[in-house]
């Protein structure tokens, strides 16, 4: 097990907060959040309900925070969609 907590701390160091990407940061976090849950499952620290809450915390969190960075996304080009189509009417409505 002692190699698993090598990988680790090893993530942590290489990539939290050096991903270029808050989500991306966010995400690495949360992975190593579970990943040592995990070791601590297999070593007997924890018990595997703890790890069976992380796991679904870890589910939960990424999954909805997937979900609102697609809904913005979706929202701001719709938006950006619209104002264009106003304006162009706008254009239209002063030809006539």
């Amino acid at each position: 097990m002692d190699i698993i907590i090598i990988c680790i701390v090893r993530i942590e160091d290489e990539y939290v907060d050096r991903m270029y990407d808050s989500q991306l940061n966010e995400m690495m976090k949360d992975l190593c959040k579970l990943l040592h849950d995990l070791e601590w499952w297999k070593s007997c620290d924890y018990s595997e309900d703890t790890y069976r809450r992380t796991v679904t915390e870890f589910k939960r969190s990424g999954l909805n925070k997937l979900r609102l960075m697609y809904k913005k996304q979706i929202e701001s080009k719709f938006e950006q969609t619209k104002d264009e189509l106003l304006k162009e009417f706008e254009y239209l409505k002063g030809d006539e």
